[in-house]
């Protein structure tokens, strides 16, 4: 139950600077009501070109850079706007109790704000610390306000002099919120995902893009900046809202989920201009959290289409046997395309709660069938399980019950599969035949072959979204490894080794040769002919190099071994504890020996019953 608002009387600015305007009054109301928690709502008011720009909380505290809290007002439009009988609204709270003040703009004329200025509104202080503010407030309001040092609410309001009911966050619709802004922890309600962040005495929330951007996102919109109070005085901003920029980042500073989710979906918002596609890389990588025994490291590259302002990447997690603390894994994003930029939160933290008690764990993880499958979805495929997959590969060794023969085979044989699977092959093994056709042997890369990383990062940018069976998974695989070839000949490793200056018939000899010359000389001559004319890409030629069935057969091998290391393992071959790469060569031979026959060559049983392996998953 809220109590009626109470007319509290009407205070004369002391100060005014919206000329030629008549005098300036205030109207002060104030109200509370005891309120019970409730869910938090976000909600997003209509767009309006007048908003708050900038709101400091903390004047006259100790330590304060300014005596008084002041507000901030922006016409971020192209036209005047008349803010007469306009208020803004401030809530705060304490437990329960919900208390709210008004300050109301009247005058016998328009009070008009002209494109691109401000207007300083000066508030009380609560204390004798910090300094005048630097310029000039157009308007003073002496009496005490309190904005809430924790956090609250202030509403920019066409409500001609009613108050908004504190009660309830005003909705999308309701067409009295020209802006709204929820800060800190205390906040009920918000504009957008999340609250903005609560300033300190040294700090003021400071609309971005010098108060042109407007999402209806007070986390993103805003950021924590020393207070630089504006008035009408100050030149004028113009801000490009048909085309400004479009802004990439984490939805929260910070995510939570438990070690046994097997998986957790980081959302990452676009505010600003979505009308033109864009992109942004993302990365999971080590916190204090293990990749090899905590998480399965990832990365890859985000796409919105034109519109889309909420994409999503999976985290994958491992619910290993050890009794650990929490642990942290670091997640980032980088190298916005199509106009993008980066918000302030670029990089989060993803907080994993341990499930695990000391001494409960009696057996490996990896010993249960579906902990076993749903693994190797995470080391092969970069993604989490499907349903129908995950029980599918967990009932092929289920089903042998207490029969340990049964078992060791089928776990031999469901491991092979993974790498044998079209999604690997199409996937993970092209991306190892395209750095094999382009690169020869190196210092810096040993046997022409991917690196670990490199290859996790680019198998995943093709499989992205990609699950065999599910829509149409042929066409957007096609489209995922166009779209990286395209992007692999112009990196700077590439375009080293292949200057523009080569002629069609060096450039197709060169790869060939790298191939192992497994190209048929009417391949060969086509080739060069389709890339002089036109008809061929660089990119198209090098996919084309890679998927030579004889080139393919040629690599099958050397590339089973090779994930044998990057899928179990975690590691390149030639990674501590080995120095070399004596134990690739070994499996190779054993590989080669048995005509590809990994069971007869004890190859996958022995990566899966080795020590290194098992290690990841056991208790420590």
């Amino acid at each position: 139950m809220s109590e009626a608002p109470r007319r509290a009387g009407f205070f004369r600015a002391d100060r005014c600077r919206f000329p030629p305007v008549a005098a300036l009054a205030l109207l002060a109301l104030s109200l509370s009501a005891a309120s019970p928690e409730t869910t938090t709502r976000a909600q997003a008011p209509v767009a309006s070109n007048v908003v708050i720009s900038q709101l400091y909380t903390r004047g006259g505290e100790p330590g304060a850079a300014y005596a008084s809290d002041y507000v901030e007002l922006f016409n971020r439009g192209d036209a005047p706007v008349d803010i007469n009988r306009w208020t803004l609204q401030f809530e705060t709270r304490q437990g329960s109790l919900v208390t709210g003040s008004t300050v109301g703009f009247f005058a016998p004329q328009p009070i008009i704000i002209e494109p691109g200025k401000y207007v300083l509104i000066q508030l009380g202080g609560a204390g004798q610390g910090g300094a005048p503010l630097p310029v000039a407030p157009d308007h003073v309001f002496p009496r005490r306000i309190d904005i809430g040092a924790d956090g609250g609410k202030v509403t920019l309001a066409r409500s001609g002099g009613g108050v908004l009911d504190l009660s309830a966050c005003p909705a999308p619709q309701d067409a009295d919120v020209a802006d709204m802004v929820g800060f800190g922890a205390a906040a009920r309600c918000w504009e957008g995902t999340a609250a903005a962040p609560a300033p300190d005495a040294a700090s003021a929330l400071v609309r971005a893009r010098g108060g042109c951007t407007d999402d209806n996102q007070n986390a993103s919109d805003f950021q924590l900046l020393a207070p630089n109070p504006r008035n009408s005085a100050t030149p004028k901003t113009t801000c490009a809202l048909a085309g400004g920029p479009s802004v990439v980042q984490f939805s929260l500073n910070g995510f939570t989920a438990g070690e046994s989710a097997g998986h957790f979906p980081v959302t990452v918002t676009r505010t600003g201009n979505t009308d033109a596609e864009a992109s942004v890389l993302y990365s999971v990588t080590k916190g204090t959290a293990d990749e090899r025994q905590d998480f399965t490291a990832t990365s890859g590259r985000l796409r919105f289409a034109a519109g889309e302002s909420v994409k999503t990447f999976d985290a994958l997690l491992t619910d290993d046997a050890a009794d650990e603390p929490d642990e942290s894994i670091a997640l980032s994003l980088a190298s916005p395309t199509g106009g993008a930029t980066l918000g302030p939160r670029f990089t989060a933290t993803l907080v994993v709660r341990d499930d695990d008690e000391a001494g409960a764990a009696s057996s490996n993880p990896a010993d249960d069938p579906s902990f076993f499958a749903r693994q190797h979805y995470h080391d092969f495929f970069s993604r989490d399980a499907d349903a129908p997959g995950l029980a599918y590969w967990t009932n092929q060794t289920a089903e042998c019950g207490a029969d340990l023969a049964c078992r060791e085979v089928r776990r031999i044989n469901v491991s092979a599969a993974f790498f044998l699977s079209t999604e690997f092959q199409e996937t993970g093994f092209l991306v190892y035949r395209l750095y094999r056709a382009a690169f020869p042997a190196s210092a810096a890369r040993p046997r022409a072959l991917p690196r670990y990383a490199e290859f996790l990062r680019d198998t995943q940018a093709v499989g992205q979204g990609v699950v065999v069976g599910e829509g149409d998974w042929r066409l957007l695989l096609d489209t995922r490894q166009r779209e990286f070839t395209a992007e692999f000949v112009e990196r700077a490793e590439f375009r080293s080794l292949y200057p523009q200056t080569m002629t069609a018939a060096q450039f197709v000899d060169a790869l060939n040769a790298n191939a192992g010359g497994r190209l048929s000389a009417q391949a060969r001559e086509q080739m060069i002919s389709s890339l002089a004319s036109g008809a061929f890409t660089r990119a198209e030629v090098l996919r084309m190099v890679a998927e030579n069935r004889e080139f393919a057969a040629q690599e099958r091998n050397r590339a089973f071994v090779l994930m044998q290391y990057f899928g179990y393992l975690r590691r390149n071959p030639n990674d501590a504890p080995n120095t070399n790469f004596a134990g690739y060569d070994f499996w190779l031979r054993k590989l080669d020996e048995f005509g590809g026959d990994f069971i007869a060559a004890e190859m996958v049983k022995a990566f899966i019953t080795s020590t290194e392996y098992l290690e990841r998953f056991a208790s420590r």
